[in-house]
């Protein structure tokens, strides 16, 4: 069966906000909505082609106080062009569900369920807040020109989080002030992370 991924159309997106090229388009809490109770679901095999359509990817960083959870990816992650990099974010296409009363709601679920596959919170660590910051756009690269990104904070009351998969990722918190430290090495939307939020 063929796998369908929530999408939104490229030009009804540049209607609703000023074109950025590459970087962050700060929070805009209507937007967000039009996007989440308009969007499509659509086949992926087809969207990864089709520039016309954005695939929506909730993209979370964790956070506690001025600290970030740092992952690197290993060279046993699916996702090649990620293999050994530095990622500040979470996150993942989202697909259908059978039951949907909310798609507002749908989405921070979808965002928690990215969350859970990758980390566990134990020793009373708890979610405090998932704060939407922006949507992030690189139509500077092909696989960029087809997705867009959904930036979100995740605040944690501490820093007891552990990688689920460590075979995949290994991961440590680094403090704001060091971030800068592993930027060469970061994913493209960790340095549109960095240099639009968190710098």
């Amino acid at each position: 069966m063929e796998e369908l991924v929530f999408a939104f159309s490229t030009d009804e997106f540049w209607k609703l906000m000023t074109y950025k090229k590459k970087g962050l388009i700060k929070e805009n809490s209507e937007v967000l909505k039009r996007i989440v109770q308009n969007g499509l679901f659509l086949r992926r095999n087809k969207l990864e082609k089709d520039p016309s359509f954005k695939q929506i990817i909730p993209y979370a960083i964790i956070s506690n106080k001025e600290s970030f959870y740092l992952f690197k990816r290993t060279s046993r992650q699916t996702e090649k062009r990620l293999h050994n990099k530095f990622s500040l974010g979470v996150g993942g296409h989202m697909n259908p569900k059978d039951s949907m009363e909310s798609k507002e709601q749908y989405l921070i679920d979808e965002l928690k369920r990215e969350l859970f596959e990758e980390v566990k919170l134990l020793n009373g660590c708890l979610i405090e807040d998932i704060e939407f910051i922006g949507f992030i756009n690189d139509d500077t690269i092909s696989v960029g020109r087809v997705h867009i990104g959904l930036l979100y904070n995740i605040h944690v009351s501490n820093k007891e989080v552990y990688i689920n998969e460590t075979d995949k990722m290994t991961a440590d918190w680094i403090d704001k002030s060091n971030l800068a430290e592993f930027y060469e090495g970061m994913e493209t939307w960790t340095k549109i992370a960095f240099d639009f939020y968190i710098k």
